[in-house]
């Protein structure tokens, strides 16, 4: 098939264009980004244009962009989207509703509620990396595939933001004092839930209007987010993740820095991010690293790789987790309902309820190599022959029918 495919910088943009290749697919690259997702009338046309003229089958992009749905639907031309962020503002929108459209969202939740909102074309598809890929990658830099025969360079690893620049902090000094401290509680109650999102139930309807008085938020003629969708998700979300990485990397590496004073044998946590990490005086810290080059090493060469996911996924495994295991890395994580439907906890992953069972398990597999290579191996040759990007996208295919 010829397909149209909309660029820009998700994580999977390239895996999902190599694949598409391997597939046998013609691609044709839209490289000018989007200024205004949800209304660009020169940018409908332009895209227009090029769906009548060429005779596309498709229109691909990851993530849904409201301004391609409008051009595919005015074009009657078929648009696909695989969502890598969840939720998408841009999907609270008049488009999502065109019968063009057809939207794969790896957050079941996610998925249900735009059925329920009446939403034809929307399905259900886990992400995923590209195995062959990062195998390529671990194996020409060196370092073994094999687990057993690897160099280990870390202890504990996380690999992400901290979210220091979040919206919250910046306008927390500008609501009054009971509104701040209603929003701490409920920041707080956020931290004692494993694998779920209470954010958005705790902003009340008298919550939500106080916050559209004080804030400023600003959304286009044709889109339906509420207040309460908004400021979970962009605001309380971002800072609640922000607050759980912080507390859960000090409390991990203050543990193992006790012990070493202890004479027992020093273990170290380390984190790769360009955040601020000024307040994380145990934890090792490195500058960020290159998706594609860099990260899967990372995840080869530690012991323990850890994922800490931000609320705003309620369901659903986020791609960190299928990158580490991709990689053949032992991964600790916290609890998404949809790990237990592809993974076997204990087996193939590991799953914390909370700090003290973090660090207890961290304590434990790491006094136990044998049994952290035996459940990194079993979740590799898992993810390797069922759950590849070009699976994935093999799935997308067959669930359309092309």
């Amino acid at each position: 098939m010829n397909i149209l495919i909309y660029r820009w910088h998700s994580y999977h943009q390239h895996d999902i264009e190599a694949n598409l290749i391997a597939l046998g697919h013609n691609l044709t690259f839209i490289n000018t980004p989007l200024n205004n997702i949800e209304e660009d009338i020169p940018y409908t046309e332009m895209v227009i244009k090029k769906l009548t003229n060429q005779n596309f089958d498709l229109l691909f992009s990851s993530n849904y962009f409201p301004v391609l749905a409008e051009a595919c639907h005015v074009a009657d031309t078929l648009y696909i989207c695989w969502n890598c962020d969840s939720p998408l503002i841009a999907m609270y929108h008049k488009s999502i509703f065109y019968d063009t459209n057809h939207i794969f969202t790896f957050d079941y939740s996610n998925m249900q509620e735009f059925k329920e909102l009446g939403v034809s074309n929307i399905y259900h598809l886990p992400l995923a990396s590209d195995t062959k890929r990062i195998y390529n990658t671990i194996s020409t830099s060196g370092n073994s595939m094999d687990i057993l025969c690897r160099n280990y360079q870390y202890d504990i690893s996380f690999i992400g933001s901290l979210y220091e620049k979040n919206s919250y902090d910046k306008i927390a000094d500008q609501l009054p004092d009971y509104l701040c401290g209603y929003l701490d509680g409920a920041l707080y109650a956020q931290l004692q839930i494993s694998g779920g999102n209470m954010l958005e139930k705790l902003l009340t309807p008298d919550i939500c209007r106080q916050l559209e008085e004080i804030s400023d938020y600003h959304k286009s003629k044709d889109s339906f987010a509420d207040i309460s969708t908004l400021f979970a998700t962009t605001v309380l979300g971002f800072k609640s993740a922000s607050i759980q990485r912080r507390l859960y990397l000090n409390k991990l590496s203050i543990h193992f820095n006790k012990k070493h004073h202890d004479t027992i044998k020093k273990r170290e946590v380390h984190l790769f991010t360009n955040s601020s990490t000024d307040d994380l005086p145990f934890v090792i810290s490195h500058s960020s690293v290159d998706y594609y080059t860099q990260m899967p090493l990372i995840f080869s060469r530690s012991h323990i790789n850890l994922n800490m996911t931000i609320p705003n996924i309620k369901t659903g495994i986020p791609l960190r987790v299928w990158d580490i295991l991709s990689s053949g890395g032992f991964l600790i994580t916290d609890f998404r309902p949809e790990l237990t439907e592809y993974f076997t906890p204990d087996k193939d992953i590991v799953i914390f309820e909370d700090i003290d069972e973090l660090i207890q398990k961290a304590d434990f597999y790491l006094k136990h190599d044998t049994l952290m290579y035996k459940i990194a191996a079993n979740a590799y040759e898992k993810v390797s022959k069922m759950h590849s990007c070009h699976e994935r996208l093999k799935q997308i295919f067959k669930t359309i029918k092309l």
